[in-house]
């Protein structure tokens, strides 16, 4: 489906052909000028990304350093009790958004500067792709904020956590491994193109803002009570430049005209409109918020879906970003916010694909893809694409359930035969083993953690030149393992007197202790290594 914005859209009756709907505005009074702010902006962000650089340069050379600045670091907060740096942004954050608005979300965030990015590439190619509107997918990152803050405190209330009491809290503000809960190099590439580039692309700019990120949720509601808005004089003629520039996707002339201030929480104080408006009636001021407004772009008459199709969206993209996506093994894990990323996008493909299917006009963006009736080409490509996407999508989803559950079944025979706290017949590890290789075969890419499992119950069964094989082919270049099982049954080979890796052995065993520190097996081969003789050290 490529788009471009030379390809000019029919006319039709159905309002639904189109998707999303055609903008009915379109500035009066000559040409639009180039947003001034922009640039100011640009620098900023890319000001931003020095900072981040030099943080990494700085743990790099040091060994230690602040921990991420970053709001997602405050589930580690809660879910550990360590107050972090990102914890005091986040609510810093949430404070200053209390009176200035999210300038923040405009100015400094690392995603938007992402989008923004990608949105000036597409630029480029003269591809402006419109917003989406959606009434339930516009809710997803409110759904994404309390899985990720509330409801580790509902288990912990039904009792099926343990959350930290608030009391116990304490200062952690240094960390000596600053990338424990980022990415690796696949899933920022993937990052790169999912949340940047084909949101944009496909949902509008901004479009992982409005339909995934739930720091901006949050922002959204304190913006709503911030007394610094973006406010109009009387000079203003709604020559309706302002919403021409807007990248927040915010209806500016109209809100203006209407309000006298942008009440839209969408906005991002980015202020290209202020810039641009060729009668300066625009301007960062004071005025009486109006929390319970509702934005113009909301209006039930610009809905891109029908309620049955909203409901379907909202189906589609919890199921394929919780059951699909998450956590899925390419190389390594998706993690919970690109899955929502990639939800929204096949939620809104899939529903795409129905129209192909259903309705006599179909647009997307800005190609035509079906016209009274009758696929074009691009619409017979892109049925065939969305087809291919969303038979790939099942297929993830197949493989982690099939992983799940082989995990599951693996987990007691593997602790029982390990640990030995109990008889295990061969029968119940050779079913778990033979499930382990079921989901191993399924899946696109081999999951160190399934091989992992499998080695663990090869030993079980006695298996231990099969077992020690597999676990030295997973390890590879890496200096350990990921569970501590494994580590330390890698480590009893490594300390076989036929063997004598000893210095792989305590590196293994080491890192048992520091995932489990009252591991009773680390603690006994730690002993056994420290009452080696001197020369063998």
């Amino acid at each position: 489906m490529t788009a471009g914005s030379a390809h000019k859209q029919p006319e039709a009756r159905d309002p639904l052909a189109f998707l999303p709907r055609l903008d009915r505005h379109k500035p009066r009074c000559g040409p639009v000028a180039p947003s001034r702010a922009s640039r100011w902006r640009a620098l900023v962000l890319v000001a931003v990304h020095v900072l981040i650089g030099a943080h990494v340069v700085h743990w790099l050379l040091t060994g230690r350093t602040l921990t991420p600045v970053e709001p997602s670091e405050a589930m580690q907060t809660v879910e550990e009790g360590a107050i972090n740096a990102g914890f005091v942004l986040f609510l810093a954050l949430i404070g200053l958004t209390l009176v200035f608005g999210r300038f923040f979300c405009g100015w400094a965030c690392h995603v938007v500067a992402l989008q923004d990015l990608c949105a000036h590439w597409l630029g480029k190619l003269g591809v402006r792709p419109r917003p989406l509107r959606s009434r339930l997918l516009v809710l997803a990152p409110w759904a994404v904020a309390g899985h990720m803050f509330l409801w580790p405190h509902v288990e912990h209330w039904l009792g099926h956590r343990e959350l930290p009491d608030p009391s116990t809290w304490q200062w952690r503000l240094q960390t000596d491994d600053l990338w424990r809960t980022f990415p690796g190099p696949v899933m920022a590439v993937g990052t790169f193109l999912v949340v940047g580039f084909l949101i944009v692309w496909w949902l509008g700019a901004k479009g992982f803002c409005t339909h995934g990120c739930p720091y901006g949720a949050v922002f959204a509601l304190a913006d709503r009570f911030a007394p610094v808005r973006i406010v109009v004089s009387t000079s203003c003629d709604a020559c309706g430049h302002c919403t021409a520039v807007c990248t927040s996707n915010v209806r500016v002339h109209e809100e203006v005209a209407k309000h006298g201030q942008i009440v839209d929480p969408g906005c991002m104080k980015c202020l290209d409109c202020v810039s641009v408006c060729p009668k300066d009636a625009l301007s960062v001021g004071l005025a009486l918020p109006k929390p319970f407004a509702t934005s113009q772009q909301r209006i039930a008459a610009r809905a891109d879906f029908t309620w049955p199709e909203e409901v379907a969206l909202a189906i589609v993209a919890f199921a394929t970003a919780q059951w699909g996506f998450r956590g899925a093994w390419f190389g390594e894990g998706v993690p919970f916010l690109m899955a929502v990323g990639l939800g929204a996008i096949t939620a809104v493909f899939a529903l795409l694909a129905w129209r192909l299917v259903r309705a006599r006009d179909v647009a997307f963006q800005h190609r035509e893809l079906k016209r009274h009736g009758a696929l074009l080409p691009a619409g017979r490509f892109a049925l065939l694409a969305i087809a291919g996407w969303l038979l790939f999508t099942a297929h993830t989803g197949w493989g982690k359930h099939l992983r799940d559950g082989a995990l599951d079944a693996a987990r007691e025979p593997v602790r029982a035969s390990f640990y030995q706290t109990g008889p295990v017949a061969a029968a119940d590890l050779q079913h778990a083993l033979a499930g382990v290789e079921a989901a191993r075969a399924s899946a696109l890419g081999d999951e160190p953690l399934l091989r992992e499992v499998g080695a663990l119950l090869l030993r079980g069964l006695g298996r231990h030149v099969d077992a020690e094989k597999e676990l030295l082919a997973i390890r590879g270049d890496a200096p350990t393992l990921g569970l501590p099982e494994a580590n330390l049954a890698l480590a009893a080979y490594c300390m076989d007197p036929r063997r004598q890796r000893f210095d792989d052995a305590r590196a293994l065993v080491a890192q048992a202790l520091r995932t489990q520190p009252d591991n009773g097996v680390a603690k006994l081969l730690q002993q056994r290594l420290d009452e080696l003789p001197q020369a063998t050290k």
